[in-house]
């Protein structure tokens, strides 16, 4: 039941029915929602994602189930989401992934949900049952259903919520023997917290971890299995585009913090594997590599071969989508990669990217288009509906802005600078909620169940922070501590849990504050070329480095940089070698302090 899907089809954004002896599935719209309310049916949600072996499994064995497409068409509006293209629902559904199943009552009420595929067999019990339920008005509402938009914001104070955080973080990290790798932001977290107090603690579970998943890598092809089961070793044969990027960041990092070789052979190997079979014609990256073949060889037996016997057997197809997002993840990546390693052609494989990006997909009011359909995606056989609508999307817009945040602070071109100043004013007129604060993860659609996601949420928090330090620009600070206020609910970190990554790092950025690396000189001048450099060489999450005109800090009579934040300065450095020593002093392990205090 594959479809393959022609580039014209995808463009007219798939809203319509499908046609055959299918599951007529729709596609999430409000009148879709309204349809189901005003037939009295009952809803159907199904979300997942190309690369997912299980919604693959779901698709081929069960959704093609005669039984099964004629319950579902009988009885249900159903509704097929892939959660990369569109983000902000794949967010709401992701505590079920993946696929994500969820039966709502006709007034969008969620009633049940549950993660994983399904059989034919069990999952037609399910629907009887949800039938049943509904003929006899007995379904009652999902109390673990997603949580809605606080009404209140959090009044703690910011250390607080990171004392909160951090605990959940510890308990993630400290037994973790397996386990998904989709995100860097969590292991960055604990390398910060080592760089910023000396937490010896963090930094042995951040490196148990990261020597763990170097078990996950491809020896041979390169590229990081997203995920392992019960030990290291054990691995899930599907290589996603998200792990890629994760790897990239979190390997620099540890690189740049322990100059280790292992992690710097972490990055080589994905970098190795993203050129070599994700990057697309125009320097942008595919989502995932599947792990579906023409020959019937098991995915775990085949991995286990060399160059030349696998390509006997073909290359696991390609999803040729393009995402927004986790390609600004990657771009991320690899400036981390060039800053740790010093590698130029790291930094122009990101730069080439992120022109792209910009050139492509960034709109006249700033922000970033998540998915368009391109020619290589012509010809591809999925599993999912997309759709190729032009809204803005949180998540696209957050990992964007830090994407374009560190091309700037790395190469000190206004470009990447002024895209980023777009992008904030774009994403503060579109999602921002001006009564509360926060961000919502999408427009509103007219859909039910709009809300703030709490990562998200933080990651835009990260970038406006440091962008409203950059700009002088209160708005982008104000905007920054209310998006974690409004998001940060209790319920929300509670529902959350471990998925609190990027709040962690947020609140630990926000806490210790910025520091600013600017120069004041002829950008000319090598003396100045040589100040920049060593600031950008500097490991320091918090870091912004830049050219400042004259004015704020005296001109002097040889180029001179000065470290502040809203503590203290440096007195002018005119040596580039005395740069990490002051820029050392910033942090509490080297500054005297022991933490910072309460905001």
């Amino acid at each position: 039941m594959i479809k393959k899907l022609a580039l014209g089809f995808i463009a007219l954004a798939l809203s319509n029915t499908w046609a055959g002896d299918n599951i007529h599935w729709q596609d999430w719209s409000a009148s879709t929602f309204a349809d189901a309310k005003t037939q009295n049916r009952l809803i159907l949600i199904n979300v997942g994602h190309e690369g997912c072996t299980a919604c693959r499994f779901m698709e081929e064995n069960t959704f093609s189930n005669p039984e099964v497409i004629a319950l579902v068409n009988s009885n249900f509006v159903a509704i097929q989401v892939d959660s990369e293209a569109r983000p902000d629902i794949g967010e709401r559904y992701s505590d079920w992934a993946w696929p994500a199943n969820a039966f709502m009552r006709p007034d969008a009420t969620q009633v049940l949900a549950f993660a994983g595929s399904r059989r034919p067999e069990p999952y037609m019990k399910v629907l009887r049952e949800v039938i049943d339920g509904h003929a006899a008005g007995t379904l009652t509402a999902d109390k673990l259903a997603p949580y809605g938009v606080a009404q209140v914001p959090e009044s703690a104070a910011f250390t607080e919520l990171r004392d909160q955080v951090r605990a959940l973080q510890d308990d993630v990290f400290k037994d973790k023997t397996s386990g998904v790798f989709e995100t860097a932001e969590a292991l960055r977290h604990l390398l910060l917290r080592n760089h910023l107090y000396g937490d010896s603690n963090a930094l042995a579970m951040a490196k148990a971890t990261l020597d763990g998943h170097l078990q996950q890598l491809d020896p041979v092809w390169g590229g990081m299995f997203y995920a392992s089961f019960g030990r290291w070793a054990n691995v899930a044969p599907e290589k996603r585009l998200e792990s890629q990027a994760a790897t990239l960041q979190a390997y620099a990092n540890a690189y740049q913090i322990t100059n280790e070789p292992k992690y710097k052979d972490a990055i080589e190997n994905v970098d190795k594997y993203l050129t070599t079979f994700l990057r697309s014609k125009q320097g942008l990256f595919f989502a995932n590599q599947q792990d579906n073949l023409a020959s019937e060889i098991d995915m775990d037996d085949y991995y286990a071969l060399g160059d030349k016997e696998r390509r006997s057997h073909g290359i696991p197809s390609i999803d040729h989508a393009i995402y927004s997002d986790v390609n600004a993840r990657v771009i991320l990546g690899y400036v981390l990669a060039f800053e740790a390693t010093g590698e130029q052609r790291y930094l122009d494989t990101a730069t080439a990217a992120a022109k792209q990006l910009l050139a492509d997909r960034q709109t006249k009011d700033g922000w970033l288009i998540q998915f368009k359909a391109g020619d290589e995606l012509s010809a591809d056989e999925r599993i999912h509906v997309l759709t190729d609508k032009a809204v803005p999307y949180l998540r696209t817009q957050a990992h964007s802005g830090l994407a374009l945040l560190s091309l700037y602070t790395a190469t000190g071109e206004s470009l990447w600078r002024q895209a980023a100043v777009r992008l904030a004013r774009g994403l503060l007129s579109t999602l921002e909620d001006p009564k509360l604060g926060g961000f919502y993860g999408g427009p509103d659609d007219g859909t039910p169940g709009r809300r703030k996601p709490l990562e998200d949420n933080a990651a835009a928090a990260q970038f406006l922070y440091l962008l409203g330090v950059l700009e002088k620009e209160d708005k982008f600070k104000m905007a920054a501590e209310r998006a974690i206020r409004a998001a940060a609910s209790p319920i929300a970190v509670s529902r959350e849990g471990k998925i609190t990554g990027s709040l962690a790092m947020a609140l630990e950025i926000i806490t210790a504050g910025y520091v600013e690396l600017s120069v004041v000189g002829d950008e000319k001048d090598s003396r100045t070329q040589g100040l920049l450099k060593a600031g950008r060489n500097v490991f320091e999450p918090r870091k912004l480095v830049h050219i400042e005109a004259t004015g704020r800090y005296p001109l002097r009579d040889a180029p001179a940089m000065y470290i502040c934040n809203d503590e203290r300065c440096t007195l002018p450095i005119y040596d580039p070698d005395n740069v990490p020593t002051q820029a050392s002093l910033f942090t509490y392990v080297n500054s005297g302090q022991v933490t910072p205090s309460a905001d």
